[in-house]
């Protein structure tokens, strides 16, 4: 099979990430429904972004073990109360300001491999990505949902 639909897909929802968030941040607030929805698609479908060369050639370290271990639990399996139940999950927190900061580093992540995609390079972009992932972005972008999660709980339980 090609790869060449997951990447399709991955950029698809990787520009859908990058567009809302330029509109979050122009108006500094947003809808939690919409934000997990798009957030959480991200991360889901980095999932198959991670299978790309693992079934073929691998990609340069990412290894089939890395890849299966990538699984990312359904949206609404986080055991998220409030925020103080995420503090010690979330490493990056106070590097990034919470989650303005770990949304941007996202979109910077995923930006770089955007505009190595359109220079006509889709491996090297699904590399970085996978590289990013593992050692970045998919941290920060569960820990945003995280936070986003726990936001929808509190309003919920006020």
């Amino acid at each position: 099979m090609s790869d060449e639909p997951h990447i399709q897909f991955f950029e698809f929802k990787a520009r859908k990430f990058c567009t809302w968030f330029d509109k979050v941040a122009q108006s500094g607030q947003y809808d939690g429904i919409q934000a997990t929805h798009v957030v959480s698609g991200l991360v889901a479908s980095a999932a198959k972004l991670m299978r790309i060369g693992v079934a073929g050639t691998p990609q340069e370290g990412v290894t089939e073990a890395v890849a299966e271990t990538l699984s990312v639990p359904a949206v609404d399996t986080f055991p998220v109360k409030c925020r103080s139940d995420w503090a010690e999950i979330c490493k990056h927190r106070e590097r990034t300001g919470g989650l303005p900061g770990c949304l941007a580093e996202v979109q910077r992540e995923l930006l770089q491999g955007l505009a190595i995609l359109d220079e006509g390079r889709p491996y090297d972009a699904v590399s970085h990505w996978q590289l990013g992932y593992v050692h970045n972005w998919g941290e920060l972008a569960i820990c945003a949902m995280m936070m986003m999660h726990s936001d929808l709980a509190e309003a919920r339980s006020s």
